[in-house]
């Protein structure tokens, strides 16, 4: 019995799992590859740092059935790492691994984590203190992979850097098909404005300098310094990954709400010019400046309404609220 201790000294009952032992294992994008030999080393044994398992298959199920979605999540993977190794610091880095296991070449994963479903994306805490650890046992965090986690690697990067609390910045890869869309339509704007609008306008000088005087003011009012010091994003997303043009509370907004605000301001002080402009024009027929007034007015109602439920999405008690 007094030999024990020894014993447990010279024949650990489970080995620890070092990230000096795996290092070398990482890809360019610094994936590890799970393969049938290197298994039972890589899925069991205490470690210290975070096990980020993305499961996969290159084969059809028995079924013939295809994976449709694994590679192209496996992009969304890859890019989140090499990400995390550029980004945050070696010290960092070490305590984050990414493994990749393909089914079709791993059954030993078969035989202890039966599975029902491909590809699966799970992430093991650190486990300095369980000597029984194994992928197939111990509790993990999932990430649902569905449509919109395959199109949107921001969504998956966020999921991560919410659990690991570092901060991961993902660049979008360049869309050539959305940049020629977009391209044609300001081709097509400037031309019909060069060539249709332009003419019209007698003071060019003036006119440009209000627009750009106007320009400022809104930028003014509607918040552009304040997102610009706070470096607060465009765009932001709630749970359900839907746009969220409005923030709850005044003491914060998302950078959308600087053009939608303005667009709101544009429309209602359009229609005040416009019926002040109609009240002094005296080539067209009564009839069709009242009903032009009229729509005129409907707008300017409907728009103020409308300005007023996003009001009430960041102070929801207003007008009752002291």
């Amino acid at each position: 019995m007094l030999l024990w201790p020894f014993l447990t000294l010279l024949f650990p009952l489970s080995r620890a799992l070092e990230w000096t032992d795996i290092i070398g294992l990482r890809d360019k994008d610094g994936i590890i590859e799970v393969t049938e030999s290197n298994y039972q080393t890589l899925s069991k044994g205490i470690r210290n740092f975070y096990s980020v398992l993305y499961l996969t298959a290159s084969k059809p199920n028995s079924e013939g059935v295809y994976c449709d979605i694994c590679d192209q999540f496996e992009a969304n993977v890859r890019k989140t790492s090499a990400a995390i190794l550029e980004q945050v610091s070696f010290e960092v880095s070490t305590e984050i691994f990414f493994f990749k296991l393909d089914v079709s070449e791993v059954p030993s994963l078969l035989k202890e984590m039966p599975l029902k479903a491909i590809p699966h994306l799970l992430v093991y805490p650190p486990s300095p203190n369980d000597d029984n650890f194994a992928w197939h046992s111990n509790q993990f965090y999932q990430y649902q992979i569905g449509k919109h986690s395959v199109e949107d690697p921001v969504h998956f990067a966020d999921f991560l850097a919410k659990i690991f609390n570092v901060f991961i910045r993902i660049k979008p890869d360049f869309n050539y098909e959305e940049f020629l869309q977009y391209f044609i339509l300001c081709l097509v704007i400037f031309f019909v404005f060069k060539k249709k609008v332009l003419p019209l306008i007698p003071h060019k000088a003036r006119f440009f300098s209000m627009l750009f005087s106007l320009s400022l003011i809104l930028l003014s009012i509607t918040g552009f310094k304040f997102t610009q010091i706070n470096g607060i994003p465009l765009l932001a997303k709630d749970k359900d990954g839907n746009i969220m043009f409005f923030s709850g509370g005044m003491g914060w907004q998302f950078g959308i709400e600087i053009f939608t605000v303005s667009a709101m301001y544009l429309v209602m002080g359009g229609c005040c010019v416009g019926m002040i402009l109609l009240s002094q024009c005296s080539k067209l027929n009564s009839n069709v400046t009242n009903f032009a007034t009229l729509a005129l007015v409907g707008i300017l109602t409907y728009m103020f309404a409308y300005f007023l439920s996003c009001f009430k999405i960041k102070n929801p008690g207003y007008p009752y609220t002291f």
